[in-house]
């Protein structure tokens, strides 16, 4: 195992993930099956590269840390989706771009 490609596919796995979960919340919500099915499904043949790149493999020792990747992507999901739902609570109808939020002009002491 590679534990440089391991440490660096878990923080791109769970970053890669924030939009992906931003957009499946929005596709949610809208109530688009489609949308949402690529949400979740498109992040996936990155992940398993990286696996790769990090040298896991099916067998014993290889499993649980998959399992951390696996972890790692839901948690990406989640944050994603919670920074939509906070986004949508304080008043900003923020599409299902999470980098649209860069370009919206916050009010002195507005937190997002």
């Amino acid at each position: 195992m590679n534990a440089t490609w391991f440490i660096l596919g878990l923080m791109i796995t769970f970053s890669v993930n924030i939009p992906f979960g931003f957009w499946r919340a929005d596709a949610k919500r809208r109530g688009s099956k489609v949308e949402w099915a690529f949400a979740v499904h498109l992040p996936v043949p990155l992940v398993v590269f990286l696996r790769y790149l990090a040298g896991l493999s099916w067998n014993a020792e290889g499993i649980p840390l998959i399992a951390i990747f696996v972890i790692a992507y839901f948690l990406g999901q989640r944050t994603g989706g919670r920074l939509y739902r906070k986004t949508l609570e304080s008043g900003i109808q923020p599409g299902r771009n999470v980098f649209s939020l860069i370009s919206i002009e916050k009010k002195e002491g507005e937190v997002i």
